[in-house]
C-alpha cells in the first residue's frame, strides 16, 4: 500500500482518534496526520463550542478547512490521517471538498462504550497535548449519541474498547489490507 490515500478517522471525544490517529500515519511512508481540532483551536474570537446549538455554520468551515488541508497532503503523495469530527452528516462536504481530485478515501468510526470514551476524556488530560480536551459529560454524551446507529456506514465502525492505541492501529492496518474495508463512497 504505497499509494497515498486519505484516512478520514472519527469518532466521539475520548474514542481515541488524536493518539492513534498519529500512530496508524506512522505505518506509512511518507505520511501526516491533519488534527482537525487545530481549525476549532485556530478561531481567536467568536468560537461557538461545536456541539452549541448554532456551531453548524463554523463547524462546516472547520470541517471543509480540514478536508482540504487533508487532500494537499494526499495529492503531494503523503499517506494523510485526518482525525477528527467528520461524521457521515458531513459527507456533502467530503464531496465537494474532495470533487474532481479522485483521491482514495477510506473512513473510520473509533466508537468504543460511552463509558471508555467518559474515563479516557478525563484520564487524556494527563498529557499535555490534550490540554484543554473536553471533558464535559453531556457534550460528550451528546455527541456520543451522533455516531451511534449509522445506518450503511456501520460497516466503518471499529469497538475499540479495551483496546491499546496500539491494537486499535493493528486492526485499522488489517482492515486496510485485507479487502475493501473501510472505503468510502459518501
Amino acid at each position: 500500500m504505497s499509494d497515498s490515500f486519505l484516512l478520514i478517522l472519527t469518532g466521539p471525544p475520548g474514542s481515541g482518534k488524536t493518539t492513534v490517529g498519529r500512530l496508524l500515519a506512522g505505518e506509512f511512508n511518507p505520511s501526516a496526520v491533519v488534527d482537525a481540532d487545530f481549525f476549532w483551536a485556530s478561531i481567536v474570537n467568536g468560537l461557538i463550542p461545536p456541539w452549541e446549538p448554532g456551531a453548524d455554520v463554523q463547524n462546516r468551515v472547520m470541517v471543509r478547512a480540514s478536508l482540504s488541508t487533508a487532500a494537499r497532503f494526499v495529492r503531494a503523495g503523503y499517506v494523510t490521517v485526518l482525525e477528527g469530527h467528520v461524521g457521515p452528516w458531513h459527507f456533502d462536504l467530503v464531496r465537494e471538498e474532495l470533487a474532481g481530485r479522485e483521491l482514495p478515501v477510506k473512513y473510520v468510526v473509533l466508537r468504543p462504550t460511552i463509558e471508555d470514551c467518559l474515563f479516557r476524556s478525563v484520564d487524556r488530560l494527563k498529557e499535555p497535548r490534550h490540554a484543554g480536551a473536553l471533558t464535559l459529560e453531556d457534550p460528550i454524551r451528546h455527541m456520543y449519541s451522533k455516531y451511534e446507529d449509522l445506518d450503511d456506514y456501520e460497516k466503518h465502525v471499529l469497538n475499540n474498547s479495551g483496546q491499546s492505541a496500539e491494537e486499535t492501529v493493528h486492526s485499522i492496518v488489517k482492515g486496510l489490507t485485507s479487502s475493501e474495508d473501510f472505503v468510502l463512497t459518501p
